[in-house]
């Protein structure tokens, strides 16, 4: 089977309460992840490629565009970009999600500009061997802040909110929303974290980021019933997720 590339991501800012995270709730008919709270992200597509060499970056660049395209696509926030009155409105948006103008024409119509030093490599997951659709994903972080509104795309993505990390565990652990494993293991570190600030130091400090392989157990029909993923906390093991 083939591995798809994707980006997703973390977009955190300061509050008066913590630590809040940008989440979307995908859609119930998702073939993946579906009723789940997730990050917003997505596979890598062509476009991404060209308007990251359009840029003059390597092209190991590409998911952090990627990662920025699909959070203004699902989330309706463009992050990291350089300060600017221009704003992409909803029709924009929406002719973007129609595939009617690229990110790069967007972006360039609007003559605004990327910061992708703005944007931090932070994790890196692949889906375990056995799994329907399985996705090579690295997560990055970016900084939000209090102005930026959260709107899902009513098609990929049907709610949407900014929370606290642990108000989000704590509403899966009473089985009110629903949490791929990958997301619970990202959330119960952002948990621990203070503030944007000491979340981004932490991650600078990171020499190596290597990929997450978690690993699917199976019981003695051949159905999956439990997900082991060996993490730097120690090994965890979740149940399979379930529609």
């Amino acid at each position: 089977m083939r591995i798809k590339k994707a980006a997703a991501l973390i977009l955190i800012r300061d509050t008066n309460k913590g630590v809040e995270v940008c989440m979307l709730k995908r859609v119930d008919s998702s073939r993946f992840a579906a009723g789940a709270y997730v990050f917003p992200g997505g596979a890598i597509e062509e476009q991404d490629k060209m308007f990251c060499l359009s840029m003059g970056q390597p092209e190991d660049q590409t998911s952090k565009i990627a990662a920025i395209r699909e959070t203004l696509e699902e989330a309706n926030i463009l992050s990291a970009i350089l300060p600017s009155s221009q704003r992409i409105n909803e029709q924009q948006r929406a002719q973007l999600n129609a595939g009617k103008v690229s990110f790069q024409s967007l972006i360039q119509d609007c003559d605004l500009q990327l910061k992708l030093d703005d944007v931090l490599f932070y994790d890196h997951w692949i889906t375990p061997e056995g799994a329907p659709i399985r996705f090579d994903t690295h997560f990055y972080l970016a900084k939000a802040t209090s102005e930026d509104e959260v709107m899902h795309d009513d098609s990929e993505t049907d709610a949407s909110c900014w929370a606290l990390p642990s108000s989000l565990l704590e509403l899966h652990d009473n089985n009110e929303i629903k949490l791929m494993p990958v997301t619970h293991v990202q959330l119960k570190r952002l948990a621990n974290i203070n503030s944007v600030d000491e979340l981004f130091k932490k991650a600078l400090q990171k020499k190596e980021i290597k990929p997450t392989l978690p690993v699917l157990n199976f019981n003695s029909d051949g159905k999956p019933t439990s997900v082991s993923i060996q993490l730097e906390e120690g090994l965890v093991e979740y149940p399979t997720f379930r529609k």
